[in-house]
């Protein structure tokens, strides 16, 4: 039986009868889109991996830790520490990642000696790879961004860049932690050397001794808006040195294992509360530093320093700090040779750090004496 032309699979493959007979298109067609279908998915399978693998590494915990080289500043005879105060869950609003307030401490080994440096957190320059903001900003990004070492991280690696010295470890304390170590000390004493008013808050601090409990502490330390000297945020970093100086009179008559105690508690306050020392590092540091002659530490202002001007970015506007002229090699001069003496660093209108009263202790160094070629 001669089979239909119409029916056979050659004439469906040459409709026309041309006798040449072609590779179905259809066909080819399928092939095409099957080929385009592996690669994709190809592609498709190699982003999930990737994702995968920044996922494992972003949340990894030594992807967050901060590396401790503590024992290569021992080494070198210059340990550099971080101190970073923040709000956390006490602030209502958008700022509890925000560092508070930035305190850079070095420390001498062989001599004992230290210096306290408050860093402006409103100085403005490049932090990281995302772009200038105010260095505040730099523990809020570092946080939110995944950058090794969180928000710690991203503001150790930003002071290293600025100070051009290295920072072996770090302790960040938030509010809950500050009240929580002043008020297991028994409160503290300061001098309080200038009455203040908080217009904000409807509080101040009258001229005088006074014993804070952990609240009022925090409040002297924090308070900014006042009008007159102590308004200026440089006089209030220079109440937080005044905090850390009367806490630390207070530690020295508690035991080491007293200390390492206290550290434990506050530890488990908040996930705001945390450093990269180890208990060893925290008993070597106790026992060498502890007892200090206060004489050989300086406090150190970057007031002399620094400029203040106006942002204009519509991110965020208003009043920011920079180094006079945007130069840098003063403020870097300066941390290098932060031990060459000890005399007090600041503007004439401080507040002075002394063992002796206020009123007869020395008016605190004019940077021309003290780092002459540190002077803007």
């Amino acid at each position: 039986m001669t089979p239909d032309p119409q029916k056979t699979t050659f004439s469906r493959l040459d409709p026309e009868k041309t006798g040449s007979f072609r590779r179905n298109p259809v066909l080819k067609a399928r092939r095409g889109h099957r080929a385009i279908e592996i690669i994709l998915f190809s592609v498709f399978a190699l982003l999930l991996l990737v994702a995968a693998i920044a996922l494992y590494t972003i949340y990894s915990p030594r992807h967050r830790e901060v590396p401790n080289t503590v024992d290569k500043g021992i080494e070198n005879d210059r340990l550099n520490l971080l101190f970073l105060g923040v709000s956390g869950d006490r602030d209502v609003g958008g700022g509890k990642d925000l560092a508070d307030s930035i305190i850079f401490v070095s420390l001498k080994p062989s001599t004992r000696q230290a210096a306290i440096v408050s860093i402006p957190r409103d100085l403005y320059g490049p932090v990281g790879s995302y772009g200038k903001h105010r260095l505040n900003m730099a523990h809020a990004i570092g946080g939110q961004s995944g950058y090794p070492g969180g928000g710690p991280g991203l503001t150790i690696d930003t002071i290293e860049e600025i100070f051009g010295q290295p920072l072996h470890a770090f302790v960040r304390l938030d509010f809950n932690a500050f009240e929580t170590i002043i008020d297991d000390l028994g409160g503290i004493d300061i001098d309080v050397q200038r009455s203040f008013h908080d217009f904000l808050f409807k509080d101040g601090f009258e001229k005088g001794r006074q014993h804070m409990n952990g609240d009022r502490a925090l409040r002297y330390a924090r308070y900014r808006y006042i009008d007159g000297p102590e308004g200026d945020n440089y006089a209030r970093e220079l109440r937080q040195q005044q905090v850390i100086k009367a806490v630390r009179e207070k530690l020295q008559k508690r035991s080491a294992g007293d200390v390492l105690r206290l550290v434990q508690t506050v530890r488990t306050l908040s996930k705001y509360t945390e450093t990269n020392l180890t208990t060893a590092q925290m008993v070597w540091l106790y026992k060498t530093f502890s007892d200090i002659d206060p004489g050989k530490i300086r406090h150190v202002s970057l007031k002399p320093f620094m400029e203040k001007f106006q942002l204009k970015t519509l991110v965020d506007p208003g009043e920011a700090v920079r180094p006079i002229n945007s130069d840098l090699k003063p403020v870097r001069q300066l941390v290098a040779t932060i031990f060459s003496d000890m005399r007090q660093i600041g503007t004439p209108d401080d507040i002075r750090f002394s063992s002796a009263p206020p009123s007869s202790g020395p008016a605190p160094l004019d940077p021309t004496a003290s780092a002459p070629a540190a002077r803007p």
